[in-house]
C-alpha cells in the first residue's frame, strides 16, 4: 500500500513536470533602454513602444509574447542582438514551443506585427523571428537593417518596407540592408545608418586597450628593473661592510628596490583598469 501511494506521488509530481506555469514578465508601453533576456519570455499585454529620438537594445535570446491586438511600434532605434543560436524571438502568446503553459493553438493573426513608422531611421535586427503576426514587419522607412531574420506562419505578409511587399521565403534566413550610396542619394545623413552610441563605445573601448597595452608594457620593464634592483640590493645587503659608505650604499639599494615596486604595482593596476573599461565598452 505503501509503495502504492509512492508511486501515485511520483507519477503526479511527473505529470505536473510536464506542465509547469511560465514565469512572464509582462509589459506595455515604452520599452527600456536594454531589454534583458534573463526577464524573458516578456508577455506583451498591451502595444508596446520604441519612444522617437531612443534606442532600444534586445539581448540575444529575448523571448516575446504578444496577447491578440497587440504589437510593437518602432518610432526611435530599435537594435535586436540575436545570434544564430540565441534569436530574438516575436511570436504569439499560444506558441507552444515558445509558452508550454499555452492550451491553445497558435495561428496567424494571432498579433499585429512590428510597425516601423518614418523616424525608425537605422534600426537594426540581427536573427530576429517573426511568427503567428497579421504583417509580419512593416516599415515606412527603408534605411533599416535586417540581418538573418525568419518569418514564418504570418497572415497577410512577412515583411513590407515603404508599401512595397518584399519576397521572402517562409522560414528561411532573409537579410535586408539599404546600401550607403542610397542614403546619400535620398539625401539621408549617412551617419543615421549607424550605431548612435558607436563613437562612444570606441572611445571608451580604444582608450581602455590603449591604457592596458601601456600598463602591461610599463609592468613589464618596471618588473625586470626590479628584479635587477633586487638583485644588487641582495649583494649589498650581503656585504658586511661597516661604514657610512656602505650604509648609503644599503639606503640607496633598498629606495631603489622600493620605488620599482610601486612602479611595477602601479603599472599592472592601470593595465587592469583599462583592461576593464575595454571589456566594459561591449556592454552598451
Amino acid at each position: 500500500m505503501k509503495i502504492s501511494i509512492l508511486s501515485s506521488f511520483s507519477l503526479i509530481l511527473l505529470l505536473l513536470c510536464f506542465n509547469l506555469p511560465v514565469a512572464y514578465t509582462e509589459i506595455a508601453g515604452d520599452l527600456p533602454k536594454i531589454v534583458t533576456a534573463d526577464k524573458s519570455p516578456y508577455l506583451v499585454i498591451a502595444d508596446i513602444f520604441v519612444p522617437a529620438g531612443k534606442v532600444v537594445r534586445v539581448e540575444a535570446g529575448t523571448v516575446f509574447l504578444f496577447k491578440n491586438f497587440t504589437g510593437v511600434h518602432v518610432q526611435g532605434i530599435l537594435v535586436t542582438s540575436g545570434t544564430e543560436d540565441k534569436p530574438v524571438l516575436f511570436t504569439s502568446e499560444n506558441d507552444r514551443l515558445a509558452n508550454s503553459s499555452s492550451t491553445l493553438n497558435p495561428t496567424p493573426f494571432d498579433w499585429n506585427g512590428i510597425y516601423i513608422h518614418k523616424d525608425g531611421l537605422g534600426s537594426d535586427l540581427q536573427h530576429i523571428i517573426v511568427k503567428y503576426s497579421v504583417k509580419g514587419i512593416i516599415s515606412e522607412t527603408r534605411f533599416i537593417r535586417i540581418t538573418n531574420g525568419i518569418f514564418s506562419e504570418n497572415g497577410r505578409n512577412h515583411l513590407s518596407i515603404e508599401g512595397v511587399e518584399k519576397s521572402v521565403v517562409e522560414s528561411s534566413p532573409y537579410s535586408y540592408s539599404i546600401s550607403v550610396k542610397d542614403a546619400m542619394v535620398d539625401g539621408v545623413p549617412v551617419k543615421i545608418l549607424q550605431d548612435p552610441e558607436a563613437r562612444k563605445r570606441n572611445s571608451f573601448r580604444y582608450s581602455g586597450l590603449g591604457i592596458c597595452a601601456a600598463g602591461a608594457i610599463s609592468g613589464t620593464v618596471a618588473s625586470l628593473e626590479l628584479k635587477d634592483s633586487k638583485k644588487k640590493f641582495k649583494t649589498i645587503d650581503s656585504d658586511l661592510t661597516i661604514g657610512p659608505r656602505g650604509d648609503l650604499d644599503w639606503e640607496a639599494a633598498r629606495s631603489e628596490v622600493n620605488k620599482n615596486v610601486i612602479w611595477t604595482a602601479t603599472s599592472f593596476l592601470f593595465s587592469t583598469i583599462g583592461a576593464i573599461v575595454f571589456t566594459w565598452s561591449f556592454t552598451f
